[in-house]
This record gives C-alpha cells, sequence and structure tokens, in this order.
C-alpha cells in the first residue's frame, strides 16, 4: 500500500492533485480550528461578565470599576468598551440597576424606613435616591411600598 501512495505521488500529473486535495483538508481543518476560537472567545468574553456581575452583586454599595478591573485582571479602559459591548450599558448603569432593584426588594419585604434603605443600597444622597427611584419605576419609593403591600 505505502509503495502504492508513493508511486502516486511520483507521478508528475498526480502531484499537483494531491497537493490540492491535502492543501483542501488542511483549509477544512484550520476552518474547525476558527469555529473553535470563535467558542472559545464567546466562553472568555460570558466569564467575563459573570465576572462583572458576581461583583456588582457582591460590591454594589461600595464596590469601584477601578476595583473590578484589578480584581477581574483587565485593563481598565478595555474592560470599560467590553462592558459597554456586551451589555449595552456602562458600569454605573449596571451599578444603579442593582442598587434600584435592591431597594425596591427591600421595599417591599423589610420595614425599614426609606432613609436605612436608600443607605443600605449605597446612596448617601436622599434627594438622589428618590429622583433616581422615581425615574425607573414612575413613583416615589414611598408609594410603591404602599401599592406592593396592597398587591
Amino acid at each position: 500500500l505505502s509503495r502504492g501512495l508513493g508511486d502516486v505521488y511520483k507521478r508528475q500529473s498526480n502531484k499537483r492533485s494531491i497537493n490540492q486535495i491535502t492543501m483542501g483538508l488542511l483549509f477544512l481543518q484550520l476552518m474547525n480550528y476558527t469555529e473553535r476560537v470563535q467558542v472559545g472567545e464567546q466562553y472568555f468574553e460570558q466569564e467575563m461578565l459573570l465576572g462583572v456581575y458576581r461583583y456588582i452583586e457582591e460590591h454594589y454599595r461600595e464596590g469601584s470599576l477601578s476595583e473590578l478591573a484589578e480584581e477581574l485582571h483587565y485593563d481598565f479602559y478595555t474592560l470599560i468598551r467590553m462592558i459597554r459591548r456586551l451589555t449595552g450599558k456602562n458600569y454605573t448603569e449596571l451599578v444603579q440597576n442593582k442598587r434600584l432593584t435592591q431597594a425596591a426588594y427591600l421595599l417591599e419585604t423589610t420595614g425599614l424606613s426609606v432613609a436605612d434603605i436608600s443607605e443600605r443600597v449605597g446612596y448617601e444622597n436622599m434627594s438622589y435616591f428618590h429622583r433616581i427611584f422615581k425615574e425607573r419605576y414612575g413613583i416615589s419609593p414611598k408609594k410603591y411600598r404602599v401599592e406592593k403591600k396592597i398587591e
């Protein structure tokens, strides 16, 4: 068998065909590898996003983007661009979303004052908290609590 392949390869007319077939097979193999690299890149991005969300979940009260970049071992500006590209939001918007969601949960499930809840979720400025809460939910925190207790 090996002698037969050697004979085929020695023939000048078959060398070109064998090279073309070999290059075609190599090309197909490289295409398979490219798909794996893309999947690997998606996995890499998903892992990075999970790290961002995990950090926000644990540090939404006092965390910072620079601390997050350090924890994930990313360049600060690269992380900013990746968060924006993958979520459509910036870091501050993600943190604010978590804070407001947590505030709404506390309003529904606890008897804490609005001022205490504001502070617990990371807002020191009460008027700012009231303003962004109303922007998000359409009503004040106090009215939100009253409406949710009725339901």
